[in-house]
């Protein structure tokens, strides 16, 4: 139900992905699901916890990709694994406006 406040300090807390319900929206809305990945545009919301490797599993996974061919990126830096986003966000955004902006590369396969 919208604007109902789920929790007081964590507003986000009990909220979760309803498949049933993104299923109707793109059946609804012709082109949404590809016109959502065209471009390289992700927009992904996470918890400060998270880590770079969690993100490169979440991309790997929607790109049909093997996770040794994707790389994050803040800027022309690879960014370690084990980098949470909270200590990326101090170390290389902090005063900045949100949202962290990263890219990600796709490197080539060896034969």
């Amino acid at each position: 139900m919208c604007n109902t406040k789920i929790h007081e300090t964590q507003p986000l807390l009990n909220l979760k992905l309803d498949r049933v319900m993104q299923d109707v929206v793109y059946k609804l809305v012709p082109g949404l699901q590809e016109s959502e990945w065209e471009g390289g545009s992700k927009y992904v919301r996470c918890s400060v916890r998270a880590q770079v490797r969690h993100l490169r599993r979440v991309l790997c996974h929607r790109l049909g990709l093997a996770l040794q061919h994707v790389q994050i990126l803040y800027g022309s830096e690879v960014l370690p694994d084990h980098m949470t986003m909270k200590q990326l966000w101090l170390s290389r955004w902090f005063g900045r406006p949100a949202p962290l902006l990263l890219h990600y590369s796709v490197k080539e396969k060896r034969r």
